[in-house]
């Protein structure tokens, strides 16, 4: 009896245990799913103030996006527009987004700028940042300049997502550098018809020996035809000459009109030793009139320089005379011109203009390329500001390189040779 009283309290507290377990293990886990949904909780308010945070910050972005008074582009690498500012929109001629976005950016951009643009778009996508100015014309044929600061936008994994294109309009800068282009031109054409003026008894001499030439060989073959003495040969020989004379006179004419007509820039391959030999071609007859011996020592091998012709052939005729004029006002006896080209292969060319006139007193050699300033009674003051332009535009220097008084002067200009462009 005792033995089943013993096994019956056993089960009885067995079952206790069990039971007690069961509850200590369901309050835990009560605590612990309690503890997880109000984890769960937080994170999901965390995660509701995060998309508040990121909308309102989405928000102002766009705001500031929208009343950002420069183009915002966002494009994909195959030039799709993806985003488009109201600004950009405006510039782009779309009344409406739908107009633009969803299209190609090349659908505005101006022809000969495409290729330049794909490539800043590659770079773009490589990684890049880049600048570029190009043209565009716009849906409804408005045209602008842009200045584009073009960008990666790279998503959570470190790939880039889009190009983005921040654009300033400088269409009004275009215009005025262009208005100062034509502005430079104009100049430039008022020197060189001015510097004809002042050479023209020169111009006259040296067309006065072709043509009174012609008019001999006329005069005697009319006198032998007359005569009835005149022979096949000799008249042949005559006309021949009648004719390298008339091609002389003709040459001289020609580059009279060149040199002095109004033109625009008209970039080629330019050798500097033909501009020299032309140069004292044009300039040789006036300078032997006052007694003035020009001497050319030009390099055997000259790299080609990129530029205008006539643009340089002024500059060189702007420093010969100025050193003709220097050496005219002196007593200076065995008057000289030196003009010297050299090769500092494969990167510059230089050319020298050097006189051993008075030289250029020091505090006329500071102001000496400043616009009107002049030291000669009847000059313009523009020839040696408009020559330094014309070599700075052709990423050049111009300078004086010796400026001692009773030593003459020396006036140097540096070119890039085209193998260094």
């Amino acid at each position: 009896m005792l033995n089943q009283s013993s096994l019956s309290s056993a089960l009885t507290v067995f079952f206790l245990g069990c039971l007690i377990a069961s509850i200590v293990r369901y309050l835990k886990v009560k605590r612990e799913k309690t503890r997880l949904l109000k984890e769960l909780e937080n994170q999901r308010s965390a995660n509701r103030a995060l998309k508040r945070q990121l909308a309102e910050n989405e928000s102002r972005l766009r705001v500031i996006i929208e009343s950002e008074p420069e183009l915002v582009l966002l494009q994909d690498a195959d030039g799709k527009v993806l985003e488009m500012n109201p600004a950009g929109l405006s510039i782009a001629g779309a009344e409406i987004p739908e107009e633009i976005v969803g299209r190609s950016i090349f659908s505005i951009v101006a022809p000969e700028f495409r290729g330049s643009y794909k490539t800043l778009s590659k770079a773009v996508f490589r990684g890049e940042a880049r600048i570029l100015e190009f043209r565009v014309v716009g849906l409804r044929e408005s045209v602008h300049w842009l200045e584009m600061h073009a960008f990666p936008i790279r998503n959570v994994s470190n790939c880039i997502m889009a190009l983005t294109g921040i654009a300033r309009d400088i269409t009004q800068r275009k215009h005025a550098e262009e208005a100062a282009k034509r502005h430079q031109i104009e100049l430039a054409h008022v020197t060189r018809l001015t510097t004809m003026g002042e050479m023209a008894s020169g111009i006259a001499h040296e067309l006065n020996q072709p043509l009174s030439a012609i008019s001999n060989f006329a005069d005697g073959s009319l006198r032998r035809i007359r005569r009835n003495s005149a022979r096949q040969e000799g008249l042949i020989e005559a006309l021949e000459q009648i004719c390298h004379q008339a091609d002389r006179a003709g040459h001289i004419i020609r580059h009279m009109r060149n040199f002095a007509r109004k033109r625009d820039a008209n970039w080629t391959q330019v050798d500097i030793n033909t501009v020299v030999q032309e140069v004292f071609r044009f300039l040789e007859p006036e300078a032997r009139q006052n007694c003035i011996v020009i001497r050319l020592e030009l390099a055997s091998e000259q790299p080609l320089v990129s530029g205008d012709f006539i643009e340089l052939e002024q500059v060189m005729v702007n420093l010969v005379r100025n050193a003709m004029e220097s050496i005219i006002d002196s007593t200076q006896e065995g008057r000289e011109i030196c003009i010297n080209t050299t090769a500092d292969m494969p990167k510059i060319v230089e050319v020298s203009v050097a006189d051993n006139g008075p030289g250029v007193p020091p505090e006329v050699a500071k102001q000496l390329f400043d616009p009107f300033y002049t030291s000669k009674a009847s000059g313009m003051g523009m020839g040696l500001s408009i020559s330094r332009s014309i070599i700075e535009a052709h990423e050049g220097r111009l300078w004086l390189s010796q400026t001692k008084e009773d030593s003459g002067a020396r006036f140097v200009f540096t070119l890039p040779a085209i193998s260094a462009m």
